[in-house]
């Protein structure tokens, strides 16, 4: 599968992470399944503070999301910290008493004009799907897919889960959103499919 725009960018925790699992099609394909909780508009931060997350609401029911990174390189043998900020657009639900966040690339970011009209059409923006819990106002436990579980579900259930192995390190599910939310949304399947969640503090 070709010309596909996969960063495997984990949108609230790191985005140094080198294995991922992602989706082509989104987890509802019917808005009036989204829904907006107030709750997650802010400015969040992980305890290391090198992982920067701000939601901010985006029409009724979506947020855009901004994801500042604290990263390092060389250069001339010295090592030069540098931020690297990204943007998505997405949308929650709610599915078996879980709140699940859809994240894709925000192709209408003007940042992202800057690819040039003839790159813009050959990506192919894919989802990535988070689990959430809203810990009162001001914390969030928030959960990425977890790629070695999924290849262990997906050895066990292949029939079920329909896939591609992009390479080693990425997972990309091909089913459409009702497939996702019976096979792998599902309460038996999310609760080992998911990593270990990580808590997010409010900045502001």
């Amino acid at each position: 599968m070709k010309n596909i725009y996969y960063p495997c960018l984990v949108l609230f925790i790191s985005l140094t992470i080198t294995s991922c699992v992602s989706s082509l099609y989104p987890i509802s394909e019917n808005e009036s399944d989204h829904i907006f909780r107030e709750e997650l508009v802010g400015h969040w931060s992980g305890k290391d503070m090198g992982t920067q997350v701000i939601l901010s609401k985006a029409g009724t029911t979506k947020y855009q999301v901004t994801v500042i990174d604290k990263k390092t390189s060389e250069d001339a043998g010295k090592k030069v910290s540098f931020y690297d900020t990204s943007y998505f657009s997405g949308f929650l639900i709610q599915l078996n008493n879980r709140y699940y966040f859809d994240g894709t690339p925000d192709t209408d970011h003007p940042q992202f004009r800057s690819l040039g009209e003839e790159t813009r059409t050959a990506l192919l923006p894919i989802h990535f799907i988070f689990s959430i819990q809203i810990i009162g106002n001001n914390r969030l436990s928030v959960a990425g897919m977890d790629i070695d579980a999924m290849k262990k579900y997906i050895e066990k259930n292949s029939s079920r889960v329909n896939h591609e192995k992009l390479n080693k390190d990425h997972i990309l599910l091909t089913a459409d959103a009702a497939a996702l939310q019976k096979n792998i949304l599902s309460s038996e399947t999310a609760s080992f499919v998911f990593n270990e969640p990580d808590t997010l503090n409010r900045k502001k």
